[in-house]
């Protein structure tokens, strides 16, 4: 999909940040290293765009990396899916506390999901259970490996139980459950997920094509979403804008945008890729909340790619990494560095402020 309009290219701060001067604390040993080397061998980034007040501080790129081209989001699809569904339940096109089955009445025959609201599973708290046989399956059906025969919603429709856990909270980022909140966004819009894909790209000013996955038979999937580098960042900003300029054309309502912005309860369960951001994390509407302070969240993808705003400075970070391991802990403990060292007034130690 190819943007309808053509923005004007972002400006570019007066004072940038230095990824060769600019010093953070290094994780594995607690010593100050370039920015650059934690970039480099630590989180693995092909891409770093970083804005601050809407102008680029860092445009950081591998060798060979094209900042304009798209890249599969993966699970940091499913915190889009869900900001989409909170806009469409603040105009009214679905009920938050819908039964799963009344919002997609193809799967009205599983009773376990009668029993679960649309509001238990934005908030990633379904308590469903997927064995690895499951998952395994699930991966086949949409594509991501071979052996698929029904497809994806096929698969899930010819479900005969929806096992769940006894205390509702979310264990995985990625999974099986995440294919019910495409389906619900779909059917919440009444438009397919190329045509939210559409609206999302004139809502945020995208700059770049974008494309939206699907299984082989051509149905979308809930980890399908593909955007560039530059409009991954744009996103951030429109979570910014949200909150500064709230309005029925934002991105978000206002409340959902304050929600995921002000500090959760990081006692409660979370993800174990949430998890390894700090104990102090929270975790709502599928947004990590790295510390129990200021305004800020965090959409966490995989293998590094990820996108952290901080409302109280203006800040977006947005990354396109290729890291070894999903969410290691060295990884995401980098990530953390990086987002609040980078972003706290007077810390740097690179000049570019």
């Amino acid at each position: 999909m190819t943007p309808a309009a053509s923005p004007p290219a972002r400006a570019t701060a007066a004072q940038r940040i230095d990824a060769d001067r600019q010093m953070v604390t290094d994780p594995a040993d607690g010593m100050r290293r370039s920015l650059r080397f934690l970039l480099d061998s630590r989180i693995d980034a092909d891409g770093v765009l970083i804005l601050r007040r809407g102008r680029v501080v860092l445009d950081y790129r591998r060798t060979g990396f094209d900042p304009s081209q798209p890249r599969l989001l993966l699970e940091a699809t499913r915190p889009i899916l869900v900001t989409q569904l909170a806009k469409a339940a603040a105009e009214g096109r679905v009920a938050r506390e819908k039964a799963i089955t009344r919002v997609i009445p193809e799967l009205s025959d599983a009773r376990d999901l009668g029993k679960l609201s649309l509001q238990r599973l934005l908030d990633g708290r379904t308590g469903l259970q997927w064995s690895e046989a499951d998952v395994a399956q699930w991966r086949q059906e949409a594509g991501w490996g071979p052996g698929g025969k029904l497809g994806v919603r096929a698969w899930l429709g010819s479900r005969s139980s929806w096992p769940r856990g006894s205390d509702d909270s979310g264990l995985d980022l990625a999974g099986p459950e995440g294919e019910l909140l495409l389906w619900s966004a779909e059917k919440a819009w009444k438009k397919s997920a190329p045509e939210l894909l559409c609206d999302l790209q004139a809502g945020i000013r995208a700059r770049n094509p974008a494309f939206w996955a699907t299984d082989r038979g051509g149905t979308p999937l809930a980890d399908g979403l593909a955007l560039s580098l530059g409009d991954f960042a744009t996103l951030g900003q429109a979570f910014l804008d949200a909150r500064n300029r709230p309005g029925r054309r934002a991105l978000a309502p206002s409340w959902f945008v304050e929600s995921v912005a002000t500090p959760s309860a990081a006692s409660e369960a979370k993800p174990a890729g949430v998890s390894a951001l700090g104990a102090d994390t929270g975790w709502q509407y599928r947004f990590a909340h790295p510390g129990n302070r200021g305004h800020r969240m965090a959409i966490v993808g995989a293998y590094g790619t990820s996108l952290y705003v901080d409302f109280d400075y203006g800040m977006v970070i947005a990354v396109f990494a290729s890291h070894a391991e999903r969410q290691s802990p060295l990884l995401m403990a980098s990530l953390r560095n990086v987002w609040e060292e980078l972003v706290r007034p007077g810390r740097g130690d690179g000049g570019q402020r």
